[in-house]
């Protein structure tokens, strides 16, 4: 889906599309929308995760939501090995960026496609 050497095309300028392990759909108590949950491993030290909408001109069946990482301001890129991998899991809401049958999440290595029925958009459940 996304050939464009692993860079985002989404509202994440400058960040790198990376992998993931499990991308799934969660409610949260006590609130009434949808979240978009994804976790996995870090590809590399001094790195931030985030989860980032692509940018549409109109709604798709299917909104793409990108996994990209991104290295924080002010800090260097150190070439350490480390046999000690990082875990990430992070989160959406999904209010505003589901398309009219569901989201794709998009890694570095794989596609995921989601359907989110009207009763999920629309009730939360």
């Amino acid at each position: 889906m996304n050939q464009h050497m692993g860079g985002s095309l989404s509202t994440m300028p400058g960040s790198r599309i990376i992998d993931f392990d499990t991308a799934e759909i969660r409610t949260v108590p006590f609130q009434d929308s949808l979240y978009l949950w994804v976790s996995g491993t870090l590809p590399g030290p001094h790195l931030e995760v985030r989860l980032a909408p692509r940018h549409y001109t109109e709604r798709p069946d299917y909104w793409a939501i990108e996994v990209a990482a991104i290295r924080p301001s002010g800090t260097r890129a150190h070439p350490i090995e480390t046999h000690d991998p990082q875990l990430f899991e992070c989160a959406i809401p999904l209010i505003g960026v589901t398309g009219a049958r569901g989201i794709t999440v998009v890694g570095a290595n794989r596609v995921q496609r989601i359907e989110c029925t009207a009763h999920q958009m629309h009730s939360g459940a």
